[in-house]
């Protein structure tokens, strides 16, 4: 970084496993899944649909529509599209709200308080739907940006959500800090943009927040 941390006006904050610790939900998700599918083995083929979808998601580079992605996996799989549409809707998007409330980082989301309480603009980008999610962690922020934005379409490490972001809000590179865990994705995109970045540890008990001089 090239200022002290607390002397950014915009921080951009990656959600998923940056505002919550994902090992420990995907634990989870894990024995949910388990339970689920011993008493419903005849269905136990959505496994490979929602291992397959988060394959290609990952690997998605051009425009990055949810529906691209769905009819993808369907393809490939030989299954469905509906199907695969009610799968993901359930193990992605609904079924782990409880799970990311349950393991979100609370000292981060403190953090993020704190830098809207000095007057500070924080606003979430991410590569899956955001509004749900923050429902559940009870987080409040001054914005919201994932691929469904026509303006963005890409996932990450593309930059075009932070040039977005930055059109939005008028604010330029050298005054943004984007705060996420993982270099390849949220870092590349940093770099791309002219943005400084912050890698935190994907386990929330790795982290050193309160080392922090915010």
């Amino acid at each position: 970084m090239k200022k002290n941390i607390g002397d950014y006006n915009l921080y951009v904050f990656d959600l998923d496993g940056t505002l919550y610790d994902q090992p420990k939900l995907r634990m989870i998700m894990a024995k949910r899944l388990v339970c689920h599918y011993l008493f419903h083995p005849f269905s136990a083929g959505d496994l490979f649909i929602i291992k397959h979808f988060r394959k290609v998601k990952e690997e998605w580079t051009k425009n990055s529509s949810e529906d691209e992605i769905i009819e993808k996996v369907a393809s490939d799989k030989h299954v469905d599209i509906d199907r695969v549409r009610r799968v993901i809707r359930r193990w992605i998007y609904d079924d782990p709200l409880s799970a990311v409330a349950a393991t979100k980082d609370t000292a981060l989301i403190d953090w993020i308080k704190s830098l809207r309480q000095k007057g500070k603009k924080v606003v979430i980008l991410s590569d899956y739907p955001t509004a749900d999610k923050l429902r559940a962690m009870e987080v409040e922020v001054d914005g919201q940006y994932s691929p469904d934005d026509k303006r963005i379409d890409e996932l990450k490490p593309s930059p075009k959500g932070l040039f977005v972001i930055m059109e939005d809000t008028g604010e330029n590179a050298d005054n943004i800090l984007m705060i996420g865990d993982r270099m390849e994705k949220d870092g590349r995109s940093a770099e791309a943009a002219g943005v400084d970045h912050l890698i935190l540890p994907r386990k929330v008990s790795s982290r050193r927040l309160n080392e922090i001089e915010y």
